[in-house]
């Protein structure tokens, strides 16, 4: 029987927008994943310093902009969990739940260039098959490196699904590709409108409770 195709996608979500679904669905497509999983990181252990609005508001925004697009499923496992949001005991928490399943990890390069920062980065780097989506092409050279270092092979088509380690290099086009979340806040405080960067029931929770407005 073949296994279940799983993405698995991070991170704050502080607030999620098109880009994030953009990703999500190109990869599911490209790789032909039965379901990608937007696991909220609850606590993140790099964003000490940052002010976070409350998991559970994120989580809410996060289901909103879900709800119309099938195969992309908000993960609230890290709530749920005391401490640190920390990927490697998310990895192990969702491996023993959902025995079988191959789990393909979505990151960008940027985001991949630092996994040595991350808590027992090598043994998150052999739980799963990796999706690094290449953000720049001057970030090719050093993943490739970072890769060969490690002892993860760089694979080939998306069909190549042998059993991690392993990681896929991924680019594309977008006019969402450089969309970030700190951009929106940002927006937000000076009062502009950023309806065309996020999904209409994320703007509606938004603008009810006035989130990331000044004063």
């Amino acid at each position: 029987m073949t296994p279940r195709k799983t993405g698995l996608l991070g991170g704050t979500f502080n607030p999620v927008h098109r880009g994030h679904i953009e990703l999500g669905r190109r990869i599911q497509e490209a790789f032909g994943l039965d379901r990608i999983l937007y696991i909220l990181s609850a606590r993140p252990p790099h964003k000490k310093r940052q002010a976070l609005p409350p998991a559970e508001l994120r989580l809410a925004m996060l289901r909103a902009a879900l709800q119309p697009h099938p195969g992309l499923e908000p993960c609230d496992l890290e709530l749920k969990r005391r401490g640190f949001s920390w990927t490697i005991d998310t990895l192990r928490e969702l491996k023993a739940a959902l025995p079988g399943e191959r789990f393909y990890f979505i990151t960008g390069s940027e985001g991949f260039l630092k996994i040595r920062t991350w808590k027992d980065y090598r043994q998150v780097l052999r739980e799963v098959l990796f999706v690094i989506v290449l953000r720049s092409r001057r970030h090719r050279a050093p993943v490739e490196r970072l890769l060969r270092e490690e002892g993860v092979p760089l694979r080939g088509e998306p069909a190549d699904a042998q059993p991690p380690p392993g990681a896929f290099l991924h680019s594309y086009v977008s006019d969402y590709l450089e969309l970030s979340a700190s951009a929106i806040r940002r927006k937000r405080s000076h009062g502009q409108d950023v309806s065309p960067y996020v999904e209409k029931n994320v703007h509606k929770i938004m603008e009810e409770i006035k989130l990331y407005e000044e004063g």
